[in-house]
């Protein structure tokens, strides 16, 4: 599976209703935060309330052009192909 787009800055709408503002600083921060030897996110569909089950992991994560990029790993094969 390709690296994906996972999260653009900006306002964004929260299942809840309300509003929040995301900046290219916030998004980089959170890049830079992020280790997989602590937590390593999973692939999951929607936001369930367990993370499960997961379709993959998350190996890594970058920013560029106002955007985070997840790169992904042990990724489910018939996941992958959907």
């Amino acid at each position: 599976m390709k690296p994906f787009e996972l999260f653009k800055a900006g306002k964004h709408t929260a299942s809840g209703g309300a509003s929040l503002s995301f900046s290219a600083e916030d998004l980089q921060a959170a890049v830079a935060a992020y280790d997989p030897a602590v937590h390593e996110a999973p692939i999951v569909v929607g936001h369930p309330k367990d993370n499960a089950p997961a379709y993959g992991w998350i190996k890594s994560l970058s920013f560029a052009d106002g955007s985070i990029t997840a790169e992904p790993a042990q990724v489910d094969a018939d996941f992958a192909e959907m």
